[in-house]
């Protein structure tokens, strides 16, 4: 996601410079980001063009679901016209399209219902029988952060091909948005993860992290579904803060999940016992983010494959 100056891990004091801020799809299920549209995009490029560059079309697909009507189907199909030419976008499930990506609400309906079937598919045991007891459930715990929500810890140990859903902003009606939702927090068990993109303003004194969160809430709701944020901020957005995203209600502190708020928090949880909330203070790093040429250049470099 970008990068920042860290302490060295032997203790002698040294920070070292620009070391990567990443995070994993696998551990935190779904991740958000939100920020201004020009620099929110150029991250979403780096981040896509990453994956792309790491996976293989056949360890990953990607599916864009890009329908939200508070932008014009040109200014959508525009920002989006690069990711055509990565072969992960193809279909390679029988899906009835040329390219795996969304720019209405019919082929947005069309993609969540593929991919509901999958995971339902999934779930009652069609394509991969059940895991054992005891091992994997061990060795996903013993790599997972202890922050990481864990209501599915066999998502960890699910073998591919995995999909990357990209939701850029509302993605349509009342199905979609629940379709959806149920990606973002069970899709996980079977490989599928979203990537959800919300337009706001960048955290800053004046739009706190709590509000630039809240408002990003309103423009994609599954956007609550993400188990990590990272929220650009700065005067010109071009610094991100990556934090996890804590259960508050009740229930998750009878379950022992939630971790005990922060002092500068109480009063918004209080206030909102049952939403998820960002953790802070979180990782703060320069972003990393690419041009639409840039992006372009290097989905026609992978074309081929």
């Amino acid at each position: 996601l970008g990068t920042a100056d860290r302490p060295a891990p032997d203790g002698s004091g040294r920070l070292l410079p620009a070391v990567p801020v990443t995070v994993g799809l696998r551990e935190v299920g779904a991740l958000g980001l939100a920020g201004p549209r020009e620099r929110l995009s150029g991250l979403a490029r780096s981040v896509l063009a990453q994956l792309a560059a790491l996976h293989s079309p056949e360890t990953l697909e990607i599916v864009l679901i890009s329908a939200d009507r508070a932008r014009t189907p040109q200014e959508r199909t525009a920002e989006w016209a690069w990711l055509g030419w990565l072969p992960h976008v193809r279909p390679g499930h029988g899906q009835d399209c040329r390219l795996l990506l969304a720019h209405d609400r019919d082929q947005a309906a069309a993609r969540t219902d593929e991919l509901l079937r999958r995971l339902d598919d999934h779930l009652s045991g069609v394509h991969r029988p059940g895991p054992g007891p005891d091992a994997p459930q061990e060795r996903a715990e013993g790599r997972r952060p202890s922050w990481v929500r864990d209501e599915h810890p066999a998502a960890a140990d699910f073998p591919g091909p995995y999909t990357v859903v990209v939701v850029d902003g509302d993605p349509g009606g009342a199905s979609v948005r629940e379709a959806v939702a149920r990606l973002a927090h069970e899709g996980p068990r079977a490989g599928i993860h979203v990537l959800c993109l919300a337009e706001a303003a960048p955290a800053s004194p004046a739009s706190p992290v709590t509000e630039t969160y809240d408002a990003a809430c309103a423009v994609s709701p599954v956007f609550r579904e993400c188990g990590a944020v990272a929220l650009l901020s700065g005067d010109v957005a071009t610094a991100l803060r990556l934090m996890r995203v804590a259960r508050t209600g009740t229930e998750a502190y009878r379950a022992g999940t939630a971790p005990a708020p922060h002092p500068q928090e109480h009063q918004h949880q209080h206030q909102h016992p049952e939403s998820p909330t960002p953790v802070s203070p979180g990782t703060v790093g320069v972003v990393d983010a690419v041009s639409p040429a840039w992006a372009e250049r290097f989905a026609r470099a992978l074309a081929p494959l």
